[in-house]
């Protein structure tokens, strides 16, 4: 009950005239009786038997009437039981390799050697959940791209097709670039993100991601890389490492290394803190009116005072 508060606090200040009204009535002298009776033996009950009772009795149902309006008239509120949101994050599009080499089980996860898909499948779809405001898609690449899923917010759905990929062979890093560039074109004002993840020691298919890189700077479309490299190799056969820091500094972004699930983690969580701007945060709080549960039984405590006054408690005279 911590959260209830009053609409119309004003109304609080007269609670105490209901208990003075009572008070007083209780304590003011009886009238003098109208009508005289040669005899009282005629009445089924005397009223001086029943009188002083039922009077107080009638004034305690109208103080707990007026009480319960008054408390009423002041609109108790509580807050919804569920708050609604509206948020929205960045467009952001996870371009993912699942070339043969993806399929090498040397990476370090939790303990245990996992293949690299597995291990980049896994701590992306925790990526994924920690970010619900975001509009994510995927796009997969081997030796050809495509979109594996649109920009969404039923993340459920993300999750279930990223599981759903498999390897093939080949590796087309500037095509899978250029899938996601042309879904990201839809949302020219608004924040557009690619983070892309290969473990590419040659690119054997596709336009030049260095081309690529050029076309999406003016575009606004940042890319971080992520260069996925087995634990036991001090450095990559062909280093690519210089292609893949040009493509993100010339878009504003950065390239990362890693090694194994600690490192992805790691990486993941540094874009988390640079990916964090909002293109709008709005939460509506809801009220929900208790009135309606004061004045009902306030009204029901006045018809039942009437009847009652009418009836068993009636004076006479």
């Amino acid at each position: 009950m911590a959260e209830l508060r009053f609409a119309s606090p004003l109304w609080l200040l007269l609670l105490g005239l209901p208990l003075a009204l009572g008070w007083w009535r209780l304590r003011r002298p009886h009238r003098p009786a109208a009508l005289g009776f040669s005899a009282i033996g005629l009445l089924a009950v005397p009223a001086a038997a029943r009188g002083p009772r039922s009077r107080r009795r009638m004034e305690i149902l109208h103080v707990g009437a007026f009480t319960l309006l008054v408390l009423a008239l002041a609109r108790p509120q509580l807050p919804w039981a569920e708050q609604r949101e509206d948020t929205r994050g960045i467009n952001l599009m996870l371009v993912l390799d699942f070339s043969g080499t993806m399929r090498t089980r040397d990476f370090l996860l939790d303990g245990r050697r996992v293949s690299r898909s597995e291990g980049l499948q896994r701590i992306s779809a925790e990526f994924i959940r920690a970010r619900p405001h975001d509009r994510v898609g995927l796009v997969a690449f081997d030796r050809d791209a495509w979109l594996s899923s649109p920009l969404t917010l039923d993340h459920e759905w993300l999750l279930e097709r990223l599981r759903l990929e498999t390897n093939g062979t080949g590796t087309a890093v500037g095509s899978g670039l250029l899938v996601a560039a042309e879904h990201l074109q839809r949302h020219p004002e608004e924040t557009r993100v690619i983070v892309l993840m290969t473990d590419a020691e040659n690119i054997s298919a596709g336009p030049d991601p260095a081309v690529i890189a050029e076309v999406l700077r003016p575009l606004g479309v940042r890319v971080h890389c992520i260069q996925v490299l087995s634990p036991d190799q001090a450095a990559p056969t062909d280093d690519l490492s210089q292609l893949f820091t040009r493509l993100a500094t010339r878009t504003g972004g950065d390239f990362f290394r890693a090694r194994s699930g600690a490192d992805l983690r790691a990486v993941y969580a540094a874009i988390d803190r640079l990916e964090k701007q909002k293109l709008g945060d709005r939460r509506q709080q809801g009220w929900r009116e208790l009135f309606p549960w004061l004045a009902v039984p306030a009204l029901g405590l006045l018809l039942v005072a009437q009847t009652l006054a009418h009836t068993r408690w009636r004076r006479l005279p």
